[in-house]
């Protein structure tokens, strides 16, 4: 059984799956609709156009078997939905966004009408569809997964075990929002009184008036990403108002063992949570964060660190298609 990731194109999911197919059976498709629209947009009649998606993807899609298994995403899977759900082999779907913002995007594109709703249009051609968000889980009927980093786990063992020196400092990379200018004007002052320095970078591509004056407006690499993360001692992950489930920033903490500092009051439910680890700022504790800036943390156990890597995903999938 193998297992082909259809269009995950993102930088660092095609880093996770170069890492997975050394160990595993993973494959990646990807620019599948590539050439497609140039040539099927002067193609007369519909019949005509539809039978020539039908050969470009199977062209595409030759090398899968009956008895492999591919994965999508919700974000790219789209273009080729029809083609997807005549397949025969096993079929994963992976949400890495709330249905609400999926639905959204779809219709602005239109691919979906005002009418339609995403989940339902996917569920049919799908064996299986999971969730990062618990909410959406319960609300739609799907299974939830827990957030996954782009590393197996001897590549996070690696980067843990690299020599490399970590300052009192608070880390954050994020998209601008008011929401989130105003957190860090916060905070900002407690961290500097707590002699904790910022490397804060929000980007901001309309360039608001309101900017922070200690953030900077560049987009990291997530390989830059991840060496500032780790270092720093602090992370700072800063959700919007209706996010709960966990993010990718908390999951880089708990894993790489910094002390965390979150808006999300949901990081409590979690088993990795530990009071001296993470610290749920919400505007009225500002003696406590001062605090925990002094907390010598306690260490993740691994066997719970495990769970978020691009491994345990991996096992995960195998678990629901055997």
């Amino acid at each position: 059984m193998r297992y082909f990731f259809l269009e995950w194109v993102n930088d660092f999911e095609k880093m996770m799956l170069d890492s997975l197919a050394k160990e595993y059976p993973v494959l990646q498709i990807n620019r599948i609709m590539r050439r497609f629209k140039s040539v099927n947009k002067w193609l007369p009649g519909e019949q005509l156009k539809k039978m020539h998606k039908k050969m470009h993807c199977a062209r595409r899609f030759s090398a899968i078997n009956k008895d492999d298994v591919i994965v999508c995403n919700g974000y790219s899977v789209f273009p080729f939905l029809d083609y997807v759900e005549t397949m025969p082999c096993k079929k994963i779907l992976i949400l890495r966004d709330s249905v609400e913002a999926l639905t959204n995007k779809r219709r602005k594109l239109g691919q979906l009408g005002q009418n339609q709703d995403y989940i339902e249009t996917v569920r049919p051609v799908f064996d299986i569809i999971f969730s990062f968000d618990p909410q959406d889980s319960k609300t739609y009927g799907l299974t939830y997964i827990p957030q996954f980093l782009p590393f197996t786990w001897k590549q996070i063992q690696s980067i843990s075990h690299s020599a490399h020196t970590i300052e009192n400092r608070c880390f954050y990379v994020g998209g601008y929002q008011p929401e989130r200018v105003s957190l860090i004007n916060e905070i900002t002052p407690l961290l500097n009184e707590c002699h904790c320095d910022t490397d804060f970078y929000l980007m901001d591509k309309y360039n608001n008036h309101n900017y922070p004056s200690n953030c900077t407006n560049i987009k990291l690499s997530y390989h830059e990403n991840i060496k500032k993360l780790n270092q720093s001692r602090f992370v700072l992950e800063i959700n919007k108002p209706d996010q709960a489930g966990l993010t990718l920033r908390s999951v880089e903490a708990l894993v790489f063992n910094k002390q965390l500092i979150t808006n999300n009051q949901a990081i409590k439910a979690q088993e990795f949570y530990h009071p001296s680890r993470c610290f749920i700022y919400d505007g009225n504790n500002q003696q406590e964060l001062k605090q925990f800036l002094l907390t010598q943390p306690i260490a993740v156990q691994p066997e719970i660190a495990w769970k978020y890597s691009a491994d345990a995903m991996l096992e995960t999938l195998k678990k629901h298609v055997a």
